[in-house]
């Protein structure tokens, strides 16, 4: 025969902040190798208690015929004696005393789940009157609601937040790049204004906002035309050697002094031609800009 001990720690929530206290209570276990105690004729088996656990508190050569043990109950419970743990004790096998574990005032059930949320407490079946818990999104994400709720009354006082994905680095464009920007309470970028290069026009103003985490196609730089590009036979006139003109711009080309050009069927003398610059394509009626046609 030899003898150990164990060491058995209970906690109980004292008010509504959720304190704790911390009860440690040494148990010294009597333990007979020859035999167990199950096979002694009258010994005291544990028995279950509702809504608690038990904590046993042998003494040395104790007879496991007479026994006593503490329990503890679940949170949100307290023992039916009162107090924050019980004892019940065993005489050839019967146990006297309230093995059972009360509701403490009103409880909840556990608060709503949260997707890509988490509860700034530790999971629990039960929750007493009173009792807050808090919700944090997981990185990458963004509360929206109230964080906080409450148990009162057997329920939970608002309804739980939820989790949005935040916004992703904004998107860069080519030949241009943001100019302007708004925030949030926690720094993210949540809305841009772009601008272009010189000469480079935007294909819309205004500003793109993040929605749901995404952000929508940002606005492209729209090429500049360079007219310069006309070849020298094209007869026109007063054309610098590299001249731009912007996105959805017109200008009106003219043909040498002695030249014309047949813009459509039917017309013709004519000696000025309106281009128009797309994305960096000039863009003509029904025929290259070329003053082919001498005057007679």
């Amino acid at each position: 025969m030899f003898y150990s001990f164990h060491f058995y720690c209970i906690y109980h929530l004292i008010n509504m902040k959720s304190s704790l206290t911390l009860l440690c209570l040494v148990v010294w276990l009597n333990v007979d190798a020859s035999s167990a105690q199950t096979e002694i004729e009258g010994a005291c088996i544990n028995p279950p208690v509702m809504n608690g656990f038990i904590v046993q508190s042998n003494e040395r050569n104790v007879d496991p015929r007479k026994r006593k043990i503490y329990y503890s109950c679940n949170v949100g419970f307290k023992p039916s004696t009162g107090g924050w743990w019980g004892e019940a004790t065993c005489t050839e096998g019967t146990w006297s005393g309230i093995l059972e574990c009360i509701a403490q005032g009103i409880i909840c059930d556990p608060p709503p789940k949260v997707e890509n949320a988490i509860v700034e407490i530790p999971y629990q079946n039960k929750y007493i009157e009173g009792f807050e818990v808090n919700y944090e999104c997981r990185k990458s994400f963004e509360i929206e609601g109230l964080k906080k709720l409450t148990c009162e009354n057997g329920n939970w006082t608002t309804p739980p937040p939820t989790c949005k994905p935040s916004c992703p680095d904004p998107p860069s464009i080519e030949n241009g790049d943001f100019i302007k920007e708004k925030r949030d309470d926690k720094g993210v970028i949540t809305e841009l204004y772009y601008q272009c290069s010189r000469q480079y026009t935007l294909s819309f103003t205004g500003s793109i906002r993040c929605q749901n985490g995404k952000w929508p196609s940002p606005p492209k730089c729209l090429r500049p035309c360079e007219i310069s590009t006309f070849d020298a036979e094209y007869n026109l006139q007063n054309l610098s050697k590299k001249d731009y003109t912007t996105h959805n711009e017109k200008k009106t080309l003219q043909c040498k002094e002695g030249y014309y050009h047949i813009y459509r069927l039917f017309v013709w003398n004519i000696v000025e031609i309106e281009v128009k610059c797309d994305d960096g394509e000039m863009q003509y009626e029904d025929h290259k800009p070329i003053c082919s046609h001498l005057y007679s």
